[in-house]
């Protein structure tokens, strides 16, 4: 994805361009001047600002566009979108320059904070640096890239992020594995990064939008949960459960077989083995030892920990197997 920050005056004007200009970090022809000759940037900014009597204040801006590692992207093209990006600032001269110099290719964009047809000087505010992001959003998705998302609010779900939760829930109904989960998901248009050294699954949209797990605001669609839910057969464990309920009963959804299989997990990690029993009931041998295996309580006996010989007896007739304390 791209992001787009405006970073705080830290050092002088010429400062500033002398590093973004670094030849260390970038070439030739990866520099270039909007409004202004690159090479004479310095002189052009510290004109303007003598002509209409602005030199005192802030003088100049920073801004860094970076752009995902994951992006099939070439410095050229890159610089071009720089390019782009600082034309928006429409009466204001830059300096772009694109560093090759790390992993993600990034731009730096030094803008004079006077304005060379108005005199005026650029102020940044929340709506404008609103409008400063969709418009880098806007050039990625016109040269095929990732996006960054609008700061994520539980209580205003956009609609392709509710469509997501819609089409991540249908993956999830049909599939039994998380592998079969992911080819669904790219039937569907969507991309999955669901590593397993990474803490969050990773969705992109067919309209090259990126969305975390954790952004969707949604506990069913949490990796945590899904990995739980997968490890119990996916679609055939919820057809498990809709064959469990009795006749008249409305039939379980999937966030329904999640969140019976968090209570599950949840009392299995503390040892509340009432708990357990009443929400295992209906389950079978066989899902009652795979639930085991999974949370780390199983041994070559295939057996669970309870207190008494009552609750022992209670549980092997629905279950038909004995439980041992496991420690």
């Amino acid at each position: 994805m791209a992001s787009v920050k405006f970073v705080g005056v830290s050092c002088s004007l010429s400062g500033i361009i002398d590093y973004i200009t670094n030849r260390e970090k970038t070439n030739d022809h990866l520099i270039t001047g909007v409004n202004c000759v690159a090479q004479s940037a310095l002189h052009e900014f510290e004109t303007v600002k003598k002509q209409f009597h602005k030199t005192d204040g802030c003088s100049y801006y920073h801004i860094v566009q970076a752009f995902s590692p994951d992006d099939e992207l070439d410095f050229d093209t890159a610089h071009e979108i720089g390019l782009k990006f600082a034309q928006q600032f429409v009466g204001y001269q830059c300096v772009v320059a694109t560093h090759m110099n790390t992993k993600h290719i990034h731009n730096h964009i030094v803008m004079n904070s006077v304005n060379y047809e108005t005199g005026k000087k650029f102020h940044q505010t929340a709506r404008e640096l609103k409008q400063v992001k969709d418009y880098s959003n806007e050039l990625c998705m016109q040269y095929g890239l990732s996006v960054t998302e609008s700061k994520a609010d539980p209580f205003r779900i956009p609609v392709w992020k509710k469509k997501l939760q819609k089409d991540i829930r249908e993956a999830m109904e049909n599939s039994a594995t998380k592998k079969r989960f992911i080819e669904y998901m790219e039937w569907l248009g969507y991309g999955v990064d669901w590593q397993s050294d990474t803490k969050y699954i990773t969705y992109t949209t067919p309209n090259n939008l990126k969305c975390r797990d954790k952004k969707l605001f949604d506990q069913t669609l949490r990796r945590e949960n899904m990995e739980l839910y997968f490890a119990m057969g996916g679609c055939e464990y919820l057809e498990s459960r809709e064959e469990a309920t009795p006749d008249g009963e409305l039939l379980p959804t999937v966030d329904d077989a999640v969140s019976g299989l968090v209570a599950i997990f949840d009392a299995l990690a503390v040892g509340d083995n009432d708990c357990f029993h009443m929400e295992t009931v209906h389950h079978s041998e066989e899902e009652i030892e795979r639930i085991l295996r999974h949370g780390g309580k199983i041994d070559r006996t295939v057996e669970y920990a309870v207190d008494d010989e009552d609750e022992e007896e209670e549980y092997q007739q629905y279950h038909g197997f004995g439980m041992t304390m496991m420690m």
